[in-house]
């Protein structure tokens, strides 16, 4: 008898689960807003964003460093991509520089190493994936972390091998630079 009135609440079981997966999918994931990782050229496979990067505590309010980290990629002329007040990013993971960011050689960004006819970065297409996410610190203030990540390929597509590049620290120092600057009351 048990058995008989499972089955028969079988049909009312399924519609609760159908109803249950179709809110389920129809709401979306914060994870999903802003990926955290990227392809890049030079690289054997996915770099994960949010194991990267250089970390620090800013002593003011999450909302203050947001708006400054945007102001940030202003001064740097980097269009935001990502710029998610609630989860706390703002990145681009998908530009694509030639020679020169912010009226600076890339080999002052970025080092790919040295060729036969100078610094890499300023003679290749350099990939570059910026992520800085802000979050609230547990004993107040913010915590903030810059992610830097890039590649290299030469502009005749696949007749050079791709060059995985490395941060020389400087977008960083640019981004914190301007959240230390900007937060202060004036």
């Amino acid at each position: 008898m048990l058995t008989r009135s499972l089955l028969d609440s079988r049909p009312l079981v399924l519609l609760a689960l159908g109803a249950a997966l179709l809110v389920l999918g129809s709401t979306p994931v914060r994870a999903q807003a802003t990926p955290a990782t990227v392809i890049l050229p030079g690289f054997r496979g996915v770099v994960k964003l949010d194991t990267v990067g250089t970390a620090a505590s800013i002593p003011a309010p999450a909302g203050v460093v947001f708006a400054s980290v945007r102001a940030a990629f202003d001064s740097l002329g980097i269009e935001q991509q990502y710029h998610d007040s609630s989860a706390g990013v703002v990145g681009n993971l998908e530009l694509q520089l030639t020679r020169r960011m912010a009226g600076k050689a890339m080999s002052y960004w970025v080092d790919c190493g040295v060729g036969h006819t100078g610094p890499t970065a300023n003679l290749y297409r350099v990939h570059l994936a910026l992520l800085v996410t802000v979050l609230p610190a547990s004993a107040g203030g913010t915590s903030m972390r810059t992610a830097v990540a890039a590649g290299a390929q030469a502009y005749g597509g696949p007749l050079g091998d791709p060059i995985a590049c490395q941060s020389t620290g400087r977008i960083e120092d640019v981004v914190q630079s301007v959240v230390r600057d900007h937060r202060m009351p004036r």
